[in-house]
């Protein structure tokens, strides 16, 4: 087992035999579902993620998506929910998750919306029954910890939108001011945006802010140029990203206080990008299709200042959803019920890490508030430190100090130091000492 869990994290980081010249690649992976599409991917942990099902069902992994799991919550629902766009599900950590379905016996056919809760990494599940109203569908699900979150569901007949908020993780849902399709990264601070027309796919389009949860939403970009917008993703509270049709791709990075449009993304004009998925400020990936109709990946490293094509090995779909949890790992999900992951490499000078003795992962999640997971490999049995610094090279916490056992490990840090107090919001550095001479350290980003 302890040599698996070794293999499966060089696999994660996607090494090779010969790593300097190696290339980086979407390869397909295996989906055990035969029907339904699949929607959302998200990873809570390097190795751990999910994937929300089109017939209430989820795939989920434990090891990079090497094997997917079918897991049905509540296996005599009749829900089904929608995966373009992929916005009916959201895990804050490898224990909280939610998603969102509409009732009825097929896409399109609905008589109210429900939630399928857990607490405990989908091992049990609590079903809330939000609407038994003819026509009411769900449309999107978000959470940003274990206690507030925000969802949209909508009425086919009527056009009416209903906007629900929680601050106990979803005991109580109370209404709020909705401003259109939204995305928080905080409790307080998100954005929305809405269109014109029907099904809001005609400017203008307007872009809204709110500080306060949802309680007030102010106006901060009208767009009165062709093409709707379908996603929109922030990294942290400045950079944010929407992407949609026409090959309309705007960014900010203040906030919203300004909106700019990025007119060399290479998103394909005649096609609709459906998914953008940020790291950080510089590290992004778009969906889109080339001319022939295939899914193709559009990916910055610096902000958007320029851009790399990725085919991926899926014909004639669309891409749905994308998850990153490193510049180098990766995943996809597509029209077909495909499953794509990317695996790239860095130089041995450049990634920082001494491969032949062990391996430092990204921390997970990063940015974080209030807490982080740190995973790293040993090739051997080891005594291990693993320590933060901030960026005056001080000690602020060390989090480990003793022998561990050879294979795959992974260490939690709260945001303290070592008297137990927190730390302040700002950039720190983890190293992994292994045997006393040898280094790698990778930086983390604390937002409060």
């Amino acid at each position: 087992m302890k040599k698996l869990l070794y293999l499966i994290v060089m696999l994660v980081i996607g090494l090779t035999s010969n790593l300097l010249n190696a290339q980086n690649s979407w390869t397909l992976q295996t989906n055990p579902l035969s029907v339904g599409e699949i929607g959302k991917i998200q990873f809570v942990s390097p190795t751990e993620g999910w994937i929300s099902g089109g017939l209430g069902d989820l795939l989920h992994t434990t090891d990079c998506g090497i094997n997917w799991l079918v897991v049905t919550p509540f296996p005599n629902d009749t829900i089904w929910s929608s995966s373009d766009p992929a916005r009916s599900m959201s895990w804050v950590n490898p224990t909280h998750g939610w998603t969102i379905n509409s009732i009825g016996p097929e896409f399109g056919v609905s008589y109210g919306v429900v939630i399928h809760r857990t607490t405990d990494g989908g091992n049990t599940w609590v079903k809330d029954v939000l609407s038994t109203v003819e026509g009411d569908f769900a449309a999107q699900i978000q959470f940003v910890d274990i206690n507030n979150g925000w969802l949209l569901y909508f009425n086919f007949s009527t056009q009416v939108a209903t906007f629900l908020k929680t601050t106990d993780g979803g005991n109580n849902w109370n209404p709020f001011n909705g401003g259109g399709i939204f995305y928080f990264v905080d409790a307080n601070n998100g954005w929305a945006f809405y269109g014109s027309g029907t099904n809001g796919a005609n400017p203008p389009f307007t872009i809204l802010h709110t500080t306060n949860g949802g309680t007030d939403w102010t106006e901060q970009f009208t767009d009165n140029t062709p093409g709707g917008y379908n996603a929109m993703y922030f990294s942290d509270l400045n950079n944010g990203w929407i992407v949609g049709d026409s090959g309309k791709v705007i960014k900010t990075t203040d906030s919203g206080t300004n909106w700019n449009f990025v007119n060399n993304s290479g998103i394909n004009p005649n096609e609709r990008a459906k998914t953008v998925f940020f790291l950080d400020e510089n590290n992004g990936w778009i969906s889109t299709k080339n001319d022939n109709g295939d899914g193709v990946v559009q990916h910055t490293s610096d902000g958007g200042t320029s851009w790399i094509s990725q085919g991926i090995p899926i014909v004639n779909h669309s891409i749905y959803s994308i998850y990153f949890v490193d510049t180098q790992n990766g995943w996809l999900t597509t029209g077909d019920r495909g499953i794509c992951h990317y695996t790239g490499t860095l130089g041995i000078e450049e990634n920082n890490i001494a491969l032949t003795d062990f391996i430092l992962l990204q921390n997970y999640p990063n940015p974080f508030n209030p807490t982080t997971s740190i995973t790293f490999s040993i090739q051997n049995d080891s005594q291990v430190e693993l320590a933060i610094y901030n960026l005056k090279g001080q000690k602020i916490k060390t989090l480990a100090q003793n022998e561990f056992t050879k294979g795959l490990h992974s260490i939690i840090w709260n945001g303290d130091d070592n008297n137990n107090k927190p730390v302040s919001s700002g950039v720190y550095l983890y190293k992994l000492h292994v045997n006393g001479k040898t280094e790698a350290s990778k930086k983390c980003l604390l937002l409060k």
